[in-house]
């Protein structure tokens, strides 16, 4: 089965510290914690965990907590707020367990289902009540993983993808969203069997080079 830490280091790589961008939509539920100086505008976020998240995981929450954001709170509100929503535990392959819980992570846990269900209904056939919960979307899941996991992570990419374009944001954080997608997608190749496209392309060329100094040599 999957393991919970295992995205950790990538998502924090790819989140910043406090922010209050007016633009993104966390800014509709602002903490009481001060004023981000670059908008003046009240903090909302810090390494991706909103106030509102914050607030209603941790009993007591307060903002010196929230500035500083341990580790073990982050921790927390990762495995509680979106891996352990998505049955991240329970899905065998880690790259379709990643994948699923960052939707979680960016889209809040009820845009993620959404998502998931929408794309197995239209790219793979499946009813509504087929996927209604998350017992049976886990189940397809590891289904469609044993079949081929690569060409189910590539269709939760391409989905992902076709989601972000979608929004009216995509304007303003659009190129870092995509930038972060194919750096996830990378990051997963290995737990589905991929190749990176261009570790593929450099070991091509330096297979070419090779043959064709061997047969410049051979026909001297």
């Amino acid at each position: 089965m999957a393991d919970h830490t295992d995205a950790i280091n990538f998502i924090k790589k790819w989140e910043g510290g406090l922010t209050g961008h007016p633009a993104d939509s966390a800014s509709n539920n602002p903490s009481p914690c001060g004023n981000d100086p670059r908008y003046d505008a009240p903090y909302h976020t810090n390494k991706g965990v909103t106030w509102q998240t914050y607030s209603s995981a941790v009993q007591g929450g307060y903002c010196e907590e929230f500035l500083v954001m341990p580790d073990s709170v982050w921790l927390f509100i990762w495995k509680t707020k979106y891996w352990d929503k998505v049955q991240g535990d329970y899905i065998e392959n880690q790259a379709i367990a990643n994948a699923y819980a960052s939707w979680a992570w960016g889209s809040g846990v009820t845009g993620a289902s959404n998502l998931m269900q929408s794309m197995l209904m239209n790219k793979y056939g499946y009813s509504l009540a087929q996927v209604s919960t998350p017992a049976n979307r886990t189940q397809i899941l590891n289904h469609l993983a044993r079949e081929d996991s690569a060409e189910l992570f590539d269709t939760m990419i391409k989905t992902r993808e076709q989601f972000f374009r979608s929004l009216s944001s995509f304007s303003t954080f659009g190129q870092g969203w995509l930038n972060r997608l194919e750096d996830f997608r990378s990051y997963n190749l290995k737990y589905v069997g991929g190749v990176d496209y261009t570790k593929r392309l450099v070991v091509g060329l330096l297979v070419f080079a090779s043959l064709t100094i061997a047969l410049y040599f051979a026909l001297r």
